[in-house]
């Protein structure tokens, strides 16, 4: 087995220690704005507890790590709109440039492979174990790559408007031969339930055509209004992804623009089921997330692209 090349590794470390200095540069800067105002969507239980707002979007922020009951496929998300000074909008940048790099160094080290990548991971947990410990006690389980990348939102100037609204939950069906899932069974760490489902896959036709489905999560998004500075009275805007609350510039007692507050889950909206349904509700591969499609669509080879 070919070992990790030095540079990256050492790449990989760097970056990442330039990410947790970064934010709590930033972090810093954010709290010092106490003048400023904020706004975050709470839930329940912290508008109960009259949770600092500002506070929140803070340890929002810092999430850099997997809660031990969150999804592997999932990021937190958390709607709001905090009041930035200068100070705290170049920290913000910087922050951002340092997310960057780290997520530069690990597709580098993607780029070399699963075994090299695994190898890298281990290393940087270990080498940061101390950070992942506290992280463990206060409920947290790994480092959440995506979490770790996403840029800290922010705008240069102050808008009129935001509205938020999120966006409907749905999924995508890939389909998928049998011998492209044996392919990425066999990427697995070899295990029983890998075994099993090898098993499985041995036992139908090889020219099944077979359904991988991916939930897409809901996203937020801000729509942004802006004054239009040389026509009085227009207006421009701009649309963009808000997973964290948008940093926006003010001075002293100056407010936040319009807004709606806007829940921190997406309203539940149940779907109604199709009749004409072609894929099985039992999961056939649960680790690839592969399902089979029902009879008729396998006897007639109808199923739509």
């Amino acid at each position: 087995m070919q070992s990790l090349p030095v540079a990256a590794r050492i790449d990989l470390l760097s970056s990442f220690e330039a990410v947790l200095a970064q934010v709590d540069k930033f972090c810093a800067k954010a709290r010092q704005d106490t003048a400023l105002p904020a706004w975050v969507s709470r839930t329940e239980a912290e508008l109960t507890e009259n949770l600092d707002m500002r506070f929140k979007a803070i340890q929002v922020y810092r999430a850099l790590w997997y809660e031990n009951s969150q999804d592997g496929r999932e990021t937190l998300t958390c709607p709001g709109i905090v009041g930035a000074s200068s100070d705290t909008l170049a920290a913000a940048h910087a922050c951002n440039r340092a997310k960057d790099d780290f997520k530069t160094a690990v597709l580098t080290i993607k780029a070399l492979g699963q075994v090299e990548t695994k190898e890298a991971m281990v290393d940087l947990h270990r080498r940061w174990e101390i950070v992942a410990a506290a992280m463990r006690r206060m409920g947290a389980a790994r480092l959440n790559l995506k979490q770790a990348y996403r840029h800290i939102p922010l705008l240069e100037r102050c808008p009129i408007k935001i509205g938020f609204t999120w966006s409907k939950q749905g999924r995508v069906i890939q389909r998928t031969s049998v011998a492209a899932a044996r392919r990425l069974l066999e990427q697995r760490a070899e295990t029983p339930q890998i075994r099993l489902e090898m098993q499985r896959l041995a036992e139908i036709s090889a020219d099944e055509l077979l359904a991988r489905v991916r939930s897409v999560c809901p996203h937020l998004r801000a729509n942004i209004v802006f004054a239009d500075s040389e026509n009085s009275g227009r207006v421009s805007r701009r649309l963009m992804q808000a997973p964290l609350p948008i940093l926006v510039p003010l001075q002293a007692n100056e407010q936040l623009p319009d807004f709606v507050a806007v829940a921190s889950e997406p309203p539940a909206s149940p779907r109604l089921r199709r009749a004409d349904v072609r894929i099985e509700d039992e999961l056939f591969l649960p680790s690839i997330r592969m399902h089979r499609y029902r009879d008729f669509c396998r006897s007639n080879n109808s199923i739509p692209m």
